[in-house]
């Protein structure tokens, strides 16, 4: 519950940060046993990663269940399901504002699941710290949104912005049209090997 404060997505972070913080951390100069909790629970089973993790998530859910008032409930919608509106309907709903959030793809995470290879994160975990939020009363609708003002002509009273950056940046340097056939943008071939579907490179 404490780290889940500050730490959205506790279990996706262990399994993906290459841990960047570690080498200038100072508990190394107090401490020989240091870091690695995220290697050691990217690796564990989930019986022993999660221990008793069910009655915490029931905690988890009980205090973060959304509060009940009689009046009408503030209506937010998020445009995109990556981390960033996740965080804002994760912190929102228990206040008791009604949050919806919307995303062209056919399921919630961004570019969490769509650029993630799947041997590095598996998508039942994905699935699970995205679900501890839709669960807290947060709507999920698959819908590409063209027009903010025609969204908030539905009835929202605010607006979440969240669309990330998709879309990767192309160089125009020497060789590259002569070679487009061979060359592939990162952000699309990261989600070619998510999907398992690589495109063929011709060898070097």
């Amino acid at each position: 519950m404490v780290n889940w404060q500050s730490n959205v997505f506790p279990g996706i972070l262990g399994r993906t940060c290459d841990r960047p913080c570690e080498p200038a951390c100072r508990r190394g100069r107090v401490e020989e046993a240091q870091q690695a909790q995220a290697r050691a629970r990217r690796h564990l089973p989930p019986e022993a990663r999660d221990g008793g993790l069910q009655g915490q998530r029931r905690d988890l859910e009980k205090d973060l269940r959304p509060q009940e008032n009689k009046i009408q409930r503030p209506q937010i919608a998020c445009i995109g399901a990556g981390p960033a509106s996740l965080t804002v309907a994760r912190d929102l709903a228990p206040l008791g504002y009604e949050v919806t959030v919307f995303d062209q793809d056919p399921r919630a995470g961004g570019m969490i699941w769509s650029q993630i290879p799947r041997f590095r994160l598996p998508l039942e975990v994905i699935d699970e710290e995205v679900n501890y939020i839709l669960d807290l009363g947060v709507t999920f609708k698959q819908r590409k949104i063209d027009s903010m003002k025609a969204l908030m002509s539905e009835g929202y009273d605010a607006l979440f912005v969240g669309s990330g950056a998709p879309r990767g940046r192309d160089l125009e340097i020497p060789g590259r049209k002569e070679g487009a056939k061979n060359i592939h943008i990162g952000i699309d071939w990261l989600a070619s090997v998510s999907f398992a579907i690589p495109p063929r490179s011709a060898r070097r």
